[in-house]
């Protein structure tokens, strides 16, 4: 066998040969193995046939390193060729033999959490994944530099925090990757740690910090941050780099204008800007849907509508690819323009089925289904609101509340609401309860006056306001 870095390897038949190879020779296999595979070559070292035979050999008898390398050999050969199932069948089995023998840990290592990774992504199932970090800490993976493969497999697992402490590890040896540099701010981001994320930038190489796509995160950080000055100057340093297309960079400059600046007029301009260039489909997509939420907010309704036409062909085409927020976003507008109620269904169950924890989602589709008069659907969707929104979230979002409470009362539901109410004993349901069914404090319902929504609305301005006495007092 080849010892070297051959520049032209070539398939070996082992048949019996391996056997030597198994037995004295695994590390060395292991490498020229790795090296054929980097080549991209279309076979491994090993031929299907050759693994076929190896496979053969599990059940004779044989000292357990040997056995062990019998089952490194097969889950390294069927990695190269694909078979990442079967690669993390044979990883195990040699893990599960192995206390302290783990040869060319690194080429292992990474080759055993990449297939883990590509699998569970695949399949969707993160089953896989317990007994891989098990693994991991046993033979001390980290020791091997995978931290990259490591920060994978821990945010699949929703472990987010332990998946950006090792990206930004990988950064630390390899500082110019972009997508590494990516994922860490992404999901830095997404934890709103935006000021970890804004540091990760500022110390990436100057090559890092001109790419396009990263000026455009780090410039959504600096707007939660309130340093709007620094997001639109990385919005439009991204929309100035070439090759690159225009239309997010673009949006993202609207949306700055319209929800921080509020410079409604820059924001117009920028939305339609945006939503005519020539970018890909689904970025195009999201800037119409941005722009459609503006013209609705500033009650630029029959814009809106022209708007709503133009783009609802590829919203329905779109509609598995889109985020919960946009999909939320979308049935928000439908829900206010009160057109098309039966899409606008159809996009917030969605949003709901994908993110059932976010309250805005079921927020609107409580709202649509008492619009459409969908009562039997709405209890168990209050129920679960209900069950996440604590004083502060009803402060936020009052008039989604009052609404609901609103078209229930004016609809003669009360029913609906009152039980799903009455399990609630901070002073805000309480005042709530009062004002919407004039119970007293041990939930007896009284006669309900046809007034009763400025009464509610009335007595809930007054527990929100901390100058104000509550209305029962501890």
């Amino acid at each position: 066998m080849a010892r070297g870095k051959d520049t032209n390897p070539q398939p070996i038949v082992m048949n019996e040969a391996l056997l030597h190879v198994i037995q004295k020779d695994l590390p060395a296999f292991l490498q020229q193995l790795n090296e054929t595979h980097q080549a991209h070559r279309p076979v491994g070292m090993l031929e299907k046939t050759d693994i076929a035979y190896l496979e053969t050999l599990q059940g004779n008898r044989r000292q357990q390193q040997e056995q062990i390398s019998l089952y490194l050999i097969l889950a390294y050969s069927n990695y190269a060729i694909d078979e990442l199932r079967m690669a993390i069948h044979y990883f195990e089995q040699a893990f599960t033999l192995s206390d302290d023998y783990f040869p060319q840990g690194a080429l292992l290592a990474k080759a055993y959490l990449d297939a883990l990774h590509t699998v569970a992504a695949q399949a969707g199932d993160l089953s896989l994944l317990s007994n891989g970090l098990e693994w991991a800490e046993k033979f001390e993976f980290i020791k091997f530099n995978t931290h990259k493969e490591l920060a994978a497999i821990y945010y699949q697992v929703k472990d987010y925090h332990t998946a950006a402490a090792l990206w930004k590890q990988h950064l630390q040896n390899v500082p110019d990757c972009v997508t590494t540099s990516q994922l860490l701010i992404k999901t830095l981001s997404d934890l709103h740690r935006y000021e970890a994320a804004i540091a990760v930038f500022k110390h990436a190489p100057a090559s890092v910090q001109q790419v396009s796509f990263l000026q455009l995160l780090v410039g959504h950080c600096y707007k939660e941050t309130g340093e709007y000055a620094e997001a639109e100057k990385l919005y439009k340093a991204a929309m100035s780099a070439p090759y690159n297309d225009q239309c997010l960079p673009m949006c993202a400059l609207a949306e700055l204008y319209a929800e921080s600046l509020t410079d409604y007029r820059l924001a117009h301009t920028w939305y339609q800007q945006a939503v005519d260039q020539k970018g890909s489909s689904y970025d195009l997509l999201y800037a119409k849907i941005s722009y459609l939420r503006f013209l609705v907010d500033q009650g630029e309704t029959s814009t809106a509508l022209s708007l709503l036409l133009f783009m609802e062909q590829q919203l329905n085409s779109n509609y598995l690819r889109l985020s919960p927020r946009d999909l939320n976003r979308v049935a928000r507008c439908l829900y206010k323009l009160n057109t098309r109620l039966d899409q606008a269904t159809k996009f917030s169950r969605r949003a709901v089925e994908l993110e059932p924890h976010v309250t805005d989602y079921v927020h609107t589709l409580v709202a649509i289904l008492i619009r459409i008069r969908e009562w039997d659907e709405v209890t168990p969707h209050v129920r679960h609101w209900l069950k996440f929104s604590d004083d502060e979230m009803v402060k936020a979002s009052w008039s989604d509340y009052s609404l609901l409470f609103q078209d229930t009362i004016m609809q003669g539901q009360q029913a609906t609401m009152e039980a799903l109410l009455y399990d609630k004993t901070s002073d805000c349901w309480r005042a709530i309860r009062c004002a919407l069914y004039k119970t007293s404090e041990d939930g007896e319902t009284a006669i309900i006056p046809n007034d009763i929504y400025p009464v509610a609305d009335q007595l809930y301005k007054q527990f929100i306001f901390r100058d104000m006495p509550r209305i029962f007092p501890e």
